[in-house]
């Protein structure tokens, strides 16, 4: 038995060991995915996040489970692998939640930030949640408003600044005065940005670079040349919108900033999305900070994410399994990584240290509700705790939780407009086959340290 991956620190210091009872029988946590690989069993705790690699004999022995425990696998049970029969895996890994939860709290301060400089786009993608809503721009004053309340609420820690729109380099300037700010009032940050690329040239990168922190950019391409140019519907493009995209990418690589390309995914470009792969392969394959990753189009309707049926859902899954298969073939895949950082939140909008800012300067919860969750401004101290209290509300847990092995990692808000009413088999599949993806990752980068 050998350690891959260490427990999550925080996990480690809620749960301690695991105290052995001499009377119980034992049997394999309900949160443990099982990897099988030519050397042994893979063992991944999505609740501790330790990963063991077990030999075929102690694999083998877990086969006998429930039961008494074997001397082979007795380091097991201090390490939460093994629980009594009759103990509740689901109340352990809600307790463990909550309190870390509790963890690192530093009153109100607020060091994430997702920015909307503009809701103004040049793009105009047919399947865009913001349609309908109010084209507005970010004032220079209200930029300048903006990074006085970053500074003063940050509590001397660093920040993680998101720029996003609509299209955020239509408003380089808000940009520019919240970053020229936060550094005259010596406030540490960084920043990431969902852009469509487009705006982007040489000079512009190497600011980002420098001015901006930015550290990465996430740019989406829908198809090859044609497909793309037709389905972005740019507002007056110059030459080939792909071929100007492609370029900024390289730009940006160049300037040494990251970029992750999401390729949107729906029943009428898949095929042309494996064409993109080997045009991207052979343009950026081998470049450092470069990977593709996939994603099926959710489009909206009067603000309303359209839902799939359990069958299209299925059908969209295994495709895109299929394209990031491809992909890692290829070498230019984002690859998944175990989360190191345990999942007490669901995503942003439950996130204590985290925040929207409107281009009118309002606070708000979640990035993609047209209303925005608003719970406050930049100009006052005041916060409508209900509305903050409201996006911490999880929908209840069903029957399948009790012995799901992602549960741990699986946390859906009420009020989120993306999650479906009821637990998903296709997507909790999906969530299960990404950690899988992720166990072999650190087992091969455990192997490739000389482990084994």
């Amino acid at each position: 038995m050998r350690q891959v991956v260490p427990p999550i620190g925080i996990v480690q210091k809620i749960l301690g060991k695991q105290k052995t009872n001499e009377r119980a029988l034992y049997r394999l946590t309900a949160h443990c995915l099982r990897v099988e690989r030519p050397e042994g069993a893979l063992l991944c705790h999505t609740l501790t996040g330790e990963l063991l690699l077990l030999s075929h004999e102690e694999a083998a022995l877990l086969e006998k489970l429930p039961g008494p425990v074997s001397p082979a696998l007795e380091e097991l049970i201090p390490r939460w692998f093994l629980r009594p029969e009759e103990s509740d895996d689901m109340a352990l890994a809600d307790q463990v939640r909550d309190i870390g939860s509790r963890f690192g709290r530093n009153g109100n301060a607020l060091t994430e930030y997702l920015v909307f400089t503009t809701m103004a786009c040049n793009a105009r993608c047919f399947y865009c949640f913001e349609t309908g809503w109010e084209k507005s721009s970010m004032t220079e004053q209200t930029a300048r408003d903006t990074a006085k309340y970053i500074g003063a609420h940050c509590g001397g820690k660093q920040v993680r600044l998101e720029w996003s729109g609509g299209e955020p380099l239509v408003n380089t300037k808000a940009i520019d005065i919240i970053t020229d700010s936060l550094r005259e009032q010596r406030v540490a940050f960084y920043s990431t940005m969902i852009s469509n690329g487009y705006l982007f040239d040489e000079a512009l990168a190497n600011r980002a670079k420098d001015d901006w922190a930015l550290e990465r950019v996430q740019i989406t391409l829908d198809g090859t040349e044609e497909v793309y140019n037709q389905r972005k519907g740019y507002v007056h493009p110059r030459g080939s919108p792909f071929q100007r995209v492609l370029r900024n990418i390289g730009l940006l690589l160049d300037a040494g900033i990251r970029v992750n390309v999401r390729l949107n995914m729906d029943g009428d470009n898949e095929k042309d999305l494996y064409a993109l792969v080997d045009e991207l392969a052979e343009r950026f394959g081998g470049k450092s900070g470069f990977g593709v990753y996939f994603q099926v189009i959710q489009e909206y309707v009067d603000g309303e994410p359209t839902v799939y049926a359990e069958d299209e859902q299925r059908s969209c899954a295994q495709k895109c399994r299929a394209l990031q298969t491809y992909a890692e073939e290829k070498a230019v895949a984002v690859r998944a990584s175990l989360d190191r950082g345990f999942v007490v939140n669901a995503c942003v909008a439950d996130n204590d240290a985290f925040t929207t800012v409107r281009p009118d300067g309002q606070l708000g919860r979640c990035g993609t509700c047209k209303d925005g969750a608003i719970w406050g401004n930049v100009w006052s101290e005041d916060r409508n705790e209900e509305v903050l209290r409201q996006w911490k509300e999880r929908k209840p847990p069903e029957a399948v939780c009790n012995t799901c092995a992602i549960y741990p990692q699986c946390h859906r808000l009420k009020n989120c407009p993306s999650s479906l009413e009821h637990c998903s088999p296709v997507e909790r599949t999906s969530r299960e086959e990404k950690i899988h993806r992720a166990v072999l990752k650190a087992y091969e980068d455990w192997k490739a340290a000389g482990q084994v």
